[in-house]
């Protein structure tokens, strides 16, 4: 890219030469005494915004939402589920996501992994065992490979920048000269379709992604994105073919089936969700958000006793999640385990003792048992605090008068 130098001067894109103590530094491993040697250290140097979590998904989050502007990231190489590689290949191709310099601390060296990384466009690579020494200088250089002025990441960011604020014109135009200096790359024309779908012109989107496929027919976001054009325009059958193409490129990256499942529910497709989800199970992955759209497409779909092995193991992760253990309440009921669901509700009122759903749910289900009085107490304690609650108001009618039917 000869001419990317000026490119991206044209486009006045600041490129710091330092860190700027008041960004965040994102460390991402599952090792804890890792990440707490690192942030001892960095914290030594001044580096006092120092965030750190023990997987990639969780850093995703937190580079997807922007709540904090992280200035660099440090990450594992390999982890469980997704890899630093997966991970920085997911912040380039999001548009939702915001750039950072990235080093990738590597175990066992060999060809294929530096290969794999460079490839990935990782801005430098920390090798196990390394000292406090070796570390620092990397971030310093990682830091400057990024902000260098040559490097195209900085025209794909002022991009996302510019499509995240709708200002799309500006990022078609950002989008088409990267097309134009880099003739083999997809990832350009799917920026462009991102556009394109946008501003709602599908047919125009997928000619873009049939140009990213035919430049590179295995960069996997082509087809997360037909999946999506698709999906918006209720073909369902294009959408799941089009996810399912992802998946098989990817089966072990959980970000492929979370897409799919968000968008899917969205669209009301619980069933649909669910197949894919299958895919996930398996390839033996386990992760929240699986367990978490599996639980609800089962609750929604009646399937009980399927969607009470989902949110037990969804409460695994999110223990204190009063929605789960309420539907978890539900399903138990459906599934005829009248103590297992009467435990639930105490739990939950143990918790939040006026909570209406757990309170309205306990009394039915104490009424399925035979406790007519005691779930005729509990229904005229919720409509004090919940006047409006008509459900309740009706089923405390109904109790009563069976209650007078039979003296």
């Amino acid at each position: 890219m000869s001419d990317t130098k000026t490119f991206i001067e044209q486009l006045k894109i600041p490129c710091p030469t330092q860190i700027d103590p008041k960004q965040t530094i994102l460390l991402v491993s599952p090792m804890q005494d890792m990440r707490l040697i690192i942030s001892h250290q960095l914290s030594k140097q001044g580096f006092k915004l120092i965030k750190s979590v023990s997987n990639a998904m969780e850093a995703l989050d937190i580079v997807r939402e922007g709540i904090v502007k992280v200035g660099l990231i440090v990450s594992d190489m390999e982890m469980p589920l997704m890899g630093g590689v997966d991970l920085i290949n997911e912040i380039k191709a999001d548009p939702d996501c915001y750039g950072s310099p990235f080093v990738l601390v590597v175990n066992n060296p060999n060809k294929q992994k530096i290969m794999l990384a460079t490839e990935s466009g990782v801005n430098e690579i920390l090798v196990k065992p390394f000292s406090f020494k070796d570390m620092i200088p990397k971030l310093q250089t990682a830091f400057k490979g990024y902000h260098n002025p040559r490097n195209p990441e900085k025209a794909y960011d002022l991009a996302k920048a510019l499509f995240r604020k709708e200002k799309y014109q500006q990022a078609t135009l950002i989008y088409e000269k990267l097309g134009e200096m880099a003739d083999q790359s997809a990832r350009p024309y799917v920026g462009l379709a991102q556009v394109a779908e946008k501003e709602g012109d599908h047919k125009k989107a997928l000619a873009f992604l049939e140009v990213a496929q035919t430049r590179n027919k295995h960069y996997v976001h082509t087809y997360v994105s037909r999946g999506q054009i698709y999906a918006d325009k209720k073909d369902f059958d294009k959408a799941i073919e089009q996810f399912k193409i992802a998946i098989e490129m990817s089966p072990l990256n959980p970000v492929r089936y979370e897409a799919a499942a968000k968008l899917l529910f969205e669209k009301g497709k619980y069933q649909e969700s669910v197949n894919l989800l299958n895919i996930a199970i398996k390839n033996e992955l386990s992760f929240p958000a699986l367990h978490h759209y599996l639980s609800q497409a089962y609750y929604v779909l009646k399937d009980f006793k399927k969607a009470i092995r989902h949110i037990r193991q969804a409460l695994q992760h999110e223990p204190e999640n009063i929605v789960y253990m309420n539907q978890l309440g539900i399903c138990y009921k459906e599934a005829k385990m009248h103590e297992e669901s009467l435990k639930i509700y105490n739990a939950v009122i143990k918790k939040d003792p006026e909570n209406k759903s757990a309170l309205y749910n306990k009394s039915v289900l104490l009424y399925t048992m035979g406790s007519t009085t005691d779930a005729i107490k509990i229904l005229s304690r919720l409509v004090t605090l919940a006047p409006d609650f008509e459900a309740a108001h009706k089923k405390l009618k109904e109790y009563r008068a069976t209650l007078d039917d039979v003296s």
